[in-house]
């Protein structure tokens, strides 16, 4: 049957081939259109316009209709030679650049003269685009090649773009990735294309694949308000492209090498508002190259680039988790405590690409690039031993193939086949019991590992484009088919074991412990989980847009477009009724989960998004443009929200079936209860063996039926004025309102029953009635999938760019923004698991406060300066005004005794509701006040502020000319050059520490970053030709 599908694939693209109606998505390249008129200013109608792509001799050709117009669709990126000719007029040439995602205006005046006069023109290309509508904007070649780039991942140059700011990593694979924050959100809504195929992870969102940036030719960023074109993100799109073969050979070669030597200390935050200096090991080697050029001239290209990590760092032990595993060690336990924990990362990339011309009508390329990496440990966190490690290995690949074609002057047809795979494995070599001591300090299996996440991808897409008068109609269909998309999830694989005391406190105190961690009633808890942890799903993606361009008149162009998509099976459809939730909801047949089982939920087939922008020149000489629009914007359900759904409908279900925390729970196989079992002198309890049944206690998985998919309506309005050929300022302001994000309800959350004899709150789940009636398990919580949440996002941008002048460049960016939202801190996007902290109130007031990504105020500055005797000098400074972080009460996780399923709240008193420390390790007054004398209530989310933001990241680099064509950049790069210690809002915040609360803990986003933390710098060469 695969090799049927794979000979099938095969056959459709050389038919397809054949007829020479391949193309790259339209997001991958640009346009080039304008006006022809004469010295009078009367258009030129029939006017032969040839443009021709400098780097590999292709050409376009169009003819001037009865309005002077012409216009190209889907061209390359990168630049042209416009030759305009018409009978008794000299003909023009003039050379533009074409930016992916923009369009270039040439505008021509013809002089009259015999058509063999050429005259050459000699201009720069506009800065403002004259019919953009949207927010985006273009990071460029130049940019790509001669900032200060960390890690080499030109997604970090996403930061020069207004509104756009870094954000923690929200995911274990996505480490050491550019986390994107737009409107507030945490990045999972970003979807990125490169060469125009698909690059989004299904299962968490966000981008898959990172390319060696020895390839990456240039990208843009529409962060709001983007064409009909593209969809499947109700956040930001990003449009990458690679570099091709041209005429010329060209290429490069590198090295990048630093060490710890190069390093400041780093000032690691002992929370309680003072610091200790730390200066971890650390060694970095990235080196790699890159080749193009012609196989035949003007007719066959190639190109290829390869990048090498060699990577080196330790993570430091915190220092008491550190001294109490020693002590373990030393008393016999199997711990192995380490003050450093080795983190090596090792990574190749890879991208070849070959361009063929078939002939002036027709070209192709075809591009291939991996990833592939493996490291150690990242899933430690510094109160754990070597046996708590780990091992994650990564394999990615993208690919596309892409056809050119030109079926006539005004008609232009493209299509996409592209492919996609992607499989990361978190996994341990040791399989051993975990023992948990409360410092926190820890030996034994990760409680996290093993996982994997997988997806394969197969896309097709074509757009067609027609120019009728003013009219530019462009239509297109993009379908992807995910044949294999999941993973698996194994928490708790092998027995977790939890003491009550520290070793240091078990051997200090030989009378109270006589036995020493062998002393009956030190273990205060047993954890195991088992069964079929996967979860596996086979979806489809369908999408039509219609779209017309429309040039009302040389200063006014409107944009009209409409889109539709559906997900096929993307919640899981097929396994809900197999899920054992769902059956024993219908079982227990009670009002109170009926409507989550009534139907079953559908795939949404009404997500129609309507596209409306206008673009006016005020002047009609491209300096001043108003632009404005407004749009609809459908995302995806990630395939997390219906994961553990997923996972009851398998054979057995993946479950916790061991749980002991009181004395007097009996530990299976042994005879003994908790209280009297003795660590290493009885006998390891019987584990019981996987069900197909859900255990007593354990936690309900349900979709809720009216699922739908979150979608986002986008407004702006913004102004761009050119005050000379190299200058530009702009001013945007933009709107988003979410709707239909995920949240997760708890509908079994206990209410009051009335109250105990010291006149405290009882608290009872209302089904539980309902499953002992039914004979069905009781469970801790049922936790609805729900597709209610809203956020808003309300936003000025103020943006000056200036492009190399008098050797010097600048972008120059303000934002002042508001991003708020109903629980989970106000993200916009947080995917899934979205609590609130009472689920029968999740529009509460108190409920509703600002994003944990919120920023009020953010500054960008970067340039480059081109400086005597072949010096460059290149800065990026970024600052952000402090950002939220919540209040919670650790005591315990569950102030309100709600069952689960709910965030931890911090009771205010409702006359005091700042005070904070209220009820702090006082659970029972914080019941008794909010349910019964109705005088308290929950503190508002995020109302806290950690410290702001600030980074400056320079490079140096000093040319050397040898010959014509060969340069040997000699570079030295320092990354946050002031060596502040950006602690972001990673703050304390548990009420019941007052020590650590309102004092930072860490540093800010400590997921999506890696050591070093402070003033670090490396030395390079970089040699081009």
């Amino acid at each position: 049957m695969r090799l049927r599908i794979r000979l099938s694939l095969i056959l459709l693209c050389v038919a397809v081939l054949g007829s020479a109606n391949l193309f790259g998505q339209a997001t991958a390249t640009g346009t080039i259109q304008g006006t022809v008129v004469d010295k009078s200013q009367a258009v030129v109608s029939g006017a032969q316009v040839v443009a021709t792509f400098k780097a590999t001799g292709i050409t376009r050709i169009a003819t001037t209709n009865d309005t002077g117009s012409y216009r190209f669709d889907f061209v390359p990126a990168g630049t042209y030679q416009i030759k305009v000719a018409k009978q008794g007029f000299a003909s023009v040439v003039q050379t533009t650049e074409v930016l992916v995602g923009q369009s270039a205006a040439v505008n021509v005046i013809l002089e009259p003269g015999a058509a063999t006069e050429v005259v050459e023109v000699t201009s720069t290309a506009p800065l403002v685009d004259i019919t953009k509508t949207g927010v985006s904007q273009d990071i460029t070649p130049r940019e790509v090649a001669q900032l200060p780039l960390v890690g080499r991942d030109a997604a970090n140059l996403a930061y020069l773009v207004p509104g756009v700011k870094a954000a923690d990593s929200y995911d274990p694979t996505k480490n050491r990735y550019a986390i994107l924050s737009i409107n507030g959100s945490d990045g999972r809504n970003v979807n990125t294309t490169i060469n125009g195929v698909d690059n989004k992870d299904n299962t968490v969102g966000g981008a898959v694949m990172q390319m060696p940036l020895e390839a990456v030719q240039e990208f843009q960023i529409s962060t709001q308000r983007f064409s009909a074109e593209n969809g499947r993100s109700q956040g930001a799109a990003i449009n990458m492209i690679t570099k091709s073969g041209t005429n010329n050979y060209h290429g490069s070669t590198f090295g990048y090498f630093r060490n710890s030597a190069l390093n400041t200390d780093e000032k690691v935050a002992n929370g309680d508002g003072t610091s200790t200096p730390q200066h971890p090991d650390y060694s970095r080697q990235f080196f790699g190259g890159s080749i193009g050029g012609p196989f035949v001239k003007d007719k066959l290209f190639g190109f290829f680039a390869i990048e090498r990590q060699r990577e080196s760092q330790g993570l430091s032990e915190t220092g008491s988790s550190y001294s109490e595993l020693v002590l373990a060690q030393q008393a016999g336990l199997a711990a192995q405590p380490a003050l450093t924990i080795p983190r090596p990362f090792h990574e190749w990339r890879y991208t070849g690409r070959m361009d063929w011309t078939i002939n002036s009508r027709n070209s192709a390329y075809l591009s291939y690039s991996s990833q592939a990496n493996d490291s150690l440990n990242d899933q430690s966190d510094g109160t754990a031993d070597l046996t708590n490690g780990n091992f994650t290995t990564n394999h990615l690949q993208i690919a596309n193939l892409t056809v050119n074609s030109q079926l006539s002057n005004t008609v232009v047809n493209q299509f996409t086949f592209g492919f996609q795979y992607w499989n990361n494995l978190i996994a341990s070599k040791i399989s051993a019991p975990l023992v948990v001591f409360p410092n926190p300090a820890q030996f034994g299996t990760n409680t996290n590992v093993p996982q994997q996440s997988f997806q394969r991808k197969w896309q097709f897409r074509d757009d067609i484009s027609k120019t009728m008068g003013k009219h530019t109609f462009k239509a297109g269909a993009d379908y992807i088919w995910n044949p294999v998309e999941g993973g698996f999830f194994e928490f708790s694989s092998t027995l977790e074991i939890d003491f009550l005391q520290n070793p240091s406190t078990i051997l200090a105190n030989p009378s109270t412990y006589p036995q020493g961690f062998s002393t009956p009633g030190l273990i205060g808890g047993m954890a195991y989980a088992n069964g079929n942890p996967y979860f596996l799903v086979a979806t489809k993606q369908l999408g039509f847009y219609g779209q017309d361009d429309w040039k009302v008149t040389n200063r006014l162009t409107l944009n009209l477009g409409l889109r539709w998509d559906r997900d096929f099976n993307a919640l899981g459809q097929a396994d809900i009724t197999k899920s054992r939730t769902y059956q024993e909801l219908v079982a227990i047949n009670s009002p109170i989960s009926n409507p989550y089982v009534s139907h079953l939920p559908h795939d949404d087939t009404k997500d129609f998004s309507p596209r409306i922008g206008f673009a006016y020149d005020l002047t009609g000489a491209g300096k001043h443009v108003v632009r404005g629009g407004f749009g609809l914007y459908f995302g995806n359900s990630f395939q997390n929200i219906p994961l553990f759904m997923e996972q009851q409908a398998n054979p057995t279900i993946f479950q916790t079936v061991l749980s002991l925390s009181a004395p007097t729970d009996p530990v299976p196989g042994t005879g003994l209860t908790l209280g009297q079992w003795q660590f290493g002198v009885s006998p390891l309890p019987t584990l019981p063996p996987p069900s197909s049944t859900l255990a007593e206690g354990a936690i309900g998985r349900i979709i809720d039926p009216r699922y739908r998919n979150p979608v986002t309506e986008e407004f702006n309005v913004g102004y761009s004025w050119a005050f000379n050929r190299n200058s530009v300022f702009e001013a945007e302001y933009t709107h988003v309102l979410g709707l239909h994000e995920n949240k997760t309800i708890n509908i079994d959350q206990k209410v009051p029953a009335g109250t105990d004899s010291s006149g405290n709150v009882i608290l009872t789940r209302p089904l539980t009635a309902a499953f002992t009636a039914a004979g069905q398990p009781v469970l801790n919580s049922v936790r609805a999938d729900e597709s209610i949440n809203r956020n808003r996002y309300d936003g000025v941008n103020f943006s000056f760019r200036q492009r190399m002048s008098h050797r010097f460049s600048l972008i120059a960016n303000y934002t002042l923004a508001r991003a708020m939202g109903y629980g989970y801190g106000g993200v916009p996007s947080s995917g899934f698991r979205n609590y609130a902290r009472n689920g029968y109130a999740p529009f509460a007031p108190y409920e509703f406060g600002p994003s944990y990504n919120d920023e009020r105020h953010h500054v960008t500055l970067a340039g480059q300066v081109s400086l005597p005797k072949g010096f460059e000098f290149a800065p990026i400074l970024q600052y952000g005004s402090a950002r939220p972080y919540n209040p919670w009460n650790g005591l315990s996780d569950n102030t309100l005794n709600t069952g689960g399923g709910t965030l931890s709240a911090v009771v205010v008193p409702k006359s005091d509701p700042k005070n904070l420390f209220a009820f702090a390790g006082n659970d029972t007054g914080a019941q008794n006040c909010y349910y019964l004398t109705n005088n308290c209530t929950i503190a508002g989310f995020d109302s806290l502020r950690g410290d702001p933001f600030f980074e400056l990241d320079t490079k140096l680099a000093k040319n050397i000319k040898i010959g014509e064509r060969l340069n040997v950049q000699v570079i030295a790069q320092a990354f946050n050059l002031t060596n502040r210690a950006n602690y972001g809002n990673n703050f304390g915040n548990n009420i019941s520490s007052p020590g650590t609360f309102g004092h930072p803990v860490g540093y800010f986003a400590p997921n999506a970053t890696f050591i070093p933390r402070s003033i670090w710098s490396e030395f390079g060469v970089h040699v081009t030709f």
